[in-house]
């Protein structure tokens, strides 16, 4: 697809560059050219725009503006990209999500043949960007009855897993090359023979050729630019977008929001309600947060990428059972979650014991039992060569005891928290699942996933409710 902009909105886009940092070269031919590092814009003197550069959120965002003022999508010529003459097996792989903020990477192939083709040419199949959602998911349904379970392969990336990918590899290319080449791979692995692979162009041709493992170095790979020109190609993008589809919607039921494609300005309004409910470290559970957007959402703060995971070990190992795939998304996402909620309820609990007892808040408002074992583990950690605050050394389990003490919770946490019971039922909800995810106990249902988002999110709401309040020296 080629971007038009009508002509009497150039100097809007140009204007609107320039206040995001863009350095400005004349070409022939062109309005300008504008460049910033990731980034070039290209815009021709007939209105046409064409984009360069590795970075995929800034050129997204270029985009939803030039939307908003008139700039359409048109139909490239098909002189410009003729018909790929592939013939016989063959695998097409493509991918869904590397532009959107919310949301997984997902990447998928099928292993065609002949046959195979021309039944796909009966369902009408074409790039799944030109269709619409409703007729993606229709097609995708008939598409996976008419290949059968060997012959396609859905491989998604969780936002906390990409996040912790993209902290190792440094690179989106690289994790797509990884995740095409283990597409690749597994169709290989189901014992139907095929020689030949196809895939959509991005960066260097070796990210995918370098990550190829036995089976696919014996292969030829063909990379080229728009490869949905071959059926195989554009059946692997309506099954990658059928997914995404799906995941995203999954995503938006589990935190109670409504996440938008793309990277733009709606994009950054969500994320924002998403931080005033679960905290900025959550983003990873739900969003690419080296994209822009994040230090937007959060107003400069970054959001640090927490744990570390063996790229090739997560790429040769992935479960294909949706169970599986399940629980192990179901524990990366509720470890951070737990984690960043349990160091803002330190940082809260310190803060309002401090407010009610004084400097003395250690001893006044923790009993003798509880603090022993915080200060034995104080002194464990500081023969191990490690310092930490009193408060740090509390056990997931302390936050009840402390809340719920009577005295505690008559001057200090019933203004916060209201409800006793509901609040100690929520904190052993979260205990129960931090334990179980920490020691690999069991497993888990999603709606054991929505209970623990949702005890997260009521305790939340009424901890920044107070602290709001108490910035402005009102107390409910």
């Amino acid at each position: 697809m080629t971007i038009q902009i009508p002509l009497e909105s150039v100097k809007i886009l140009k204007d609107y560059l320039e206040k995001k940092g863009f350095n400005f070269e004349d070409r022939p031919h062109q309005f300008f050219l504008a460049r910033k590092p990731g980034a070039v814009i290209n815009v021709y003197k007939t209105g046409k725009i064409v984009f360069g550069g590795r970075n995929h959120a800034e050129i997204e965002e270029i985009k939803k503006f030039l939307e908003s003022i008139g700039a359409e999508e048109v139909e490239k010529d098909n002189k410009d990209y003729p018909p790929l003459s592939l013939k016989g097996p063959r695998i097409g792989t493509d991918e869904v999500g590397k532009g959107d903020y919310f949301g997984p990477l997902v990447i998928a192939g099928v292993l065609i043949d002949d046959a195979l083709e021309d039944e796909l040419k009966k369902l009408k199949v074409k790039d799944s960007k030109s269709l619409s959602e409703t007729t993606i998911r229709s097609l995708a349904h008939d598409i996976r009855n008419l290949l059968g379970k060997k012959r396609y392969e859905i491989l998604w990336i969780t936002p906390i897993k990409y996040n912790l990918l993209y902290k190792k590899l440094g690179n989106v290319n690289k994790i797509l090359g990884w995740g095409h080449a283990r597409v690749i791979e597994n169709l290989l692995g189901n014992g139907v023979k095929c020689n030949l692979a196809v895939a959509d162009q991005f960066g260097d041709p070796g990210y995918i050729k370098n990550a190829l493992m036995e089976k696919g170095k014996r292969i030829r790979l063909v990379q080229v630019p728009k490869a949905e020109r071959d059926i195989a190609v554009a059946t692997a993008s309506i099954l990658a977008r059928d997914k995404f589809l799906w995941k995203i919607e999954d995503l938006s039921e589990t935190y109670a929001i409504e996440f938008p494609r793309g990277a733009g300005e709606k994009v950054d309004k969500v994320g924002k309600e998403f931080v005033k409910l679960y905290e900025a470290n959550a983003l990873q559970n739900v969003a690419k947060i080296h994209f822009s957007n994040t230090l937007r959402i959060t107003g400069g703060i970054k959001v640090e990428v927490e744990g570390s995971i063996d790229s090739k070990m997560y790429f040769t190992a992935i479960p294909k059972e949706e169970s599986l795939k399940f629980q192990e998304e179901f524990r990366l996402e509720c470890f951070n979650l737990i984690s960043s909620f349990e160091k803002e309820l330190r940082v809260f609990i310190e803060h309002k014991l401090r407010d009610n007892y004084g400097d003395n808040w250690w001893i006044e408002g923790i009993s003798e039992e509880v603090r022993k074992k915080a200060e034995k583990r104080m002194v464990q950690e500081h023969k191990r060569g490690r310092e930490i605050k009193q408060i740090d050394a509390l056990d997931f389990s302390h936050y009840e005891i402390i809340i719920g003490n009577s005295k505690n919770w008559k001057e200090i946490f019933s203004k916060v928290f209201r409800d006793k019971n509901t609040t100690i039922g929520y904190l052993r909800t979260i205990k129960d699942i931090r334990d179980r995810v920490a020691h690999s106990r069991s497993d888990f249902t999603q709606e054991e996933k929505i209970q623990l988002i949702g005890a997260v999110s009521y305790l939340r709401n009424r901890m920044v409710s107070q602290s709001t309040l108490d910035s402005f020296g009102i107390n409910e």
